[in-house]
């Protein structure tokens, strides 16, 4: 089974897998990071929003409640865009099946970039950025969040010899 973007969801019994640890109420996304992601954020009202890796949607259906002008989702599984369709019907929401290194960021066209637990699936990550930049308007911002590697090392991730990178913020 592979285990690298996002097409991993389209197994049937790794997405049913992950929906279930998803969604526990004890999740780390529901405890620790959907909170802390809450935060950054901040207020939603009027922005238009960009989601990259939104999976199901529920995330942009949450921040359309919340008042956000508009709300478009990426995501590169079959699995997980019919489940974002199912979750955006009825509200302004709009979703693209694509990888996120593949969409089409339009130009100045943001006041919120999300990614959360996604970035770990990108190659050129400095590539990524650089599309988001310039997705961004003026005042703009970017809130992603990554995956830890304590919750997810294992012995079979430090056998397989995933290296790491720096990447140079200057």
């Amino acid at each position: 089974m592979e285990y690298r973007g996002s097409t991993v969801y389209n197994q049937d019994d790794f997405f049913s897998e992950y929906n279930k640890r998803r969604y526990r109420v004890d999740s780390p996304n529901n405890a620790i990071e959907g909170p802390i992601i809450s935060e950054l954020i901040g207020v939603v009202e009027r922005k238009n929003i960009l989601d990259l890796g939104c999976g199901d949607a529920r995330f942009g259906k949450e921040l359309l409640l919340l008042g956000a002008k508009s709300y478009t989702g990426v995501d590169g599984s079959e699995h997980m865009i019919k489940a974002a369709l199912a979750n955006l019907e009825g509200t302004v929401g709009a979703i693209h099946h694509s990888s996120i290194e593949d969409y089409h960021f339009p130009s100045n066209s943001f006041e919120l970039i999300t990614s959360r637990f996604v970035l770990h699936y990108v190659s050129n990550i400095e590539q990524l950025f650089q599309k988001i930049f310039n997705s961004l308007n003026e005042t703009g911002q970017f809130v992603f969040s990554v995956q830890h590697p304590l919750s997810t090392a294992t012995f079979q991730s430090k056998q397989s010899g995933d290296r790491l990178r720096k990447l140079d913020c200057r």
